[in-house]
């Protein structure tokens, strides 16, 4: 027996005579076997995991101490095991493994001033049920009767001392201070506890908005408290209502922030499409100003003129012929190479802001409002393109038809030649 409590991790298990005096569990009691035997075993916890052996012992043991970090608990009893956010309870051979959050709950004592320093929990994981028993049990009622005890003094917004007794304060509306007494009734921790769990886990679940949450709470909590109830008794009739409302006031409460948020993705947006339109229209005021400054088709016609002779034989109409040629592909390029790409940046921005801003509506519908018009609108510069580019194309082969006679000739029958031509 010895040996199985080493080897279980249970501690150690030492037998002591009273004639004797220690006794080594391993040997025979044939000689002590009329003596008076204490049994003592000092049992070990480690970081995660410890264990009793009575519901009595579990219950004088529960406290914020024993579930500092999260742990699992064994109990020698028969019951439905069940869990909170950081510790899990069951029967002998349960599990060894506390529970895992990847958030951990927000700490009352950042949002509840107790300045008595001995009510509000320093943390509520414990304390809220996230796995349920199917059934009732003693030992889950030991454990909720101090879950009810921690929760209560989660939820106000201080806990103080006035004239000696301490007092509850609730921020809102009517902030009186609040007597701190018993509930009385012994049905009172299992009739509070689901609306408790509940308004507690709302809060402080996810720390997330959790300041927003509680001072909503407190807020309803104050206009729907009862005058002439204590403190945490009151919170039976008053809970559950408040609650309700203090979600609805979140809700709105959300919504002008959506509308905050909408608003200034709305101004980004517009923001950068305007930036997207000036980038375009400077490349196209680039091009533009190329052609009208350089002025090379006017140039072209000048020295084909009858009136220039002279320069029109000249050597410079070759090379002028030849870079107009060439400004015209390069200028045909860069337009389809510009367009091609602010359509695709249009396209991914479009994608974005589907989902940011426009998430409400359909694929349908979406498709139908934007998708159909600008594929519409593009139809006509794609419908144009062909014929636009065919048009730059034949001018600048006729350039360098007129520029280079020989070559054009020679390259025209390399060209046929490669393609079987005879």
């Amino acid at each position: 027996m010895s040996r199985l409590a080493a080897d279980g991790g249970f501690g150690t298990l030492k037998v002591y005579a009273k004639a004797y005096g220690p006794v080594d569990p391993a040997t025979t009691f044939d000689e002590i076997a009329n003596d008076v035997l204490q049994v003592v075993l000092t049992k070990e916890r480690n970081a995660d995991w410890c264990w009793f052996l009575t519901e009595k012992g579990f219950a004088v043991s529960l406290n914020d101490a024993l579930v500092a970090a999260p742990v699992a608990i064994w109990i020698a009893a028969s019951f439905e095991p069940f869990s909170s956010f950081t510790v899990a309870v069951s029967p002998w051979d349960g599990t060894r493994t506390p529970p895992t959050n990847a958030e951990a709950p927000e700490r009352p004592l950042k949002l509840v001033r107790d300045l008595t320093q001995k009510r509000t929990p320093s943390d509520i994981g414990p304390w809220l049920l996230r796995d349920a028993p199917s059934k009732g049990s003693s030992v889950f009622a030991t454990w909720r009767a101090a879950a009810v005890e921690r929760l209560a003094y989660a939820l106000p917004n201080e806990i103080r001392t006035v004239d000696g007794d301490d007092k509850v304060v609730l921020k809102g509306p009517r902030s009186t201070p609040i007597a701190i007494g018993l509930y009385g009734d012994p049905e009172w921790p299992a009739k509070v506890f689901d609306p408790l769990t509940e308004a507690a886990t709302w809060v402080y679940a996810s720390k997330r908005e959790a300041e927003a949450r509680f001072q909503f709470l407190n807020n309803h909590l104050s206009m729907d408290w009862r005058e002439g109830t204590q403190w945490p008794a009151g919170l039976l009739p008053a809970l559950a209502a408040s609650l309700t409302s203090a979600k609805e006031a979140y809700a709105f409460h959300l919504q002008d922030q959506s509308k905050d948020a909408l608003k200034s993705l709305g101004d980004l947006r517009k923001s950068l499409q305007d930036e997207v339109g000036r980038a375009q229209s400077a490349t196209r005021d680039l091009l533009s100003s190329l052609w009208r400054d350089l002025a090379l088709a006017g140039v072209v016609l000048a020295l084909k003129s009858p009136t220039a002779p002279q320069i029109a034989t000249a050597e410079v109409l070759r090379w002028v012929t030849l870079a107009t040629a060439v400004l015209l592909l390069v200028s045909l390029g860069i337009t389809i190479l510009s367009n091609w790409r602010f359509n695709s940046l249009a396209d991914q921005a479009r994608k974005e802001w589907r989902v940011k801003l426009y998430a409400f509506v359909s694929k349908a519908e979406w498709a139908r409002l934007v998708e159909r018009p600008i594929a519409k609108g593009r139809c006509v510069y794609w419908i144009a393109l062909p014929v636009v580019a065919t048009l730059y194309v034949a001018a600048a082969i006729y350039l360098f038809a007129v520029a280079e006679p020989d070559r054009f000739t020679a390259f025209v029958g390399y060209l046929g030649r490669l393609i079987g031509l005879p």
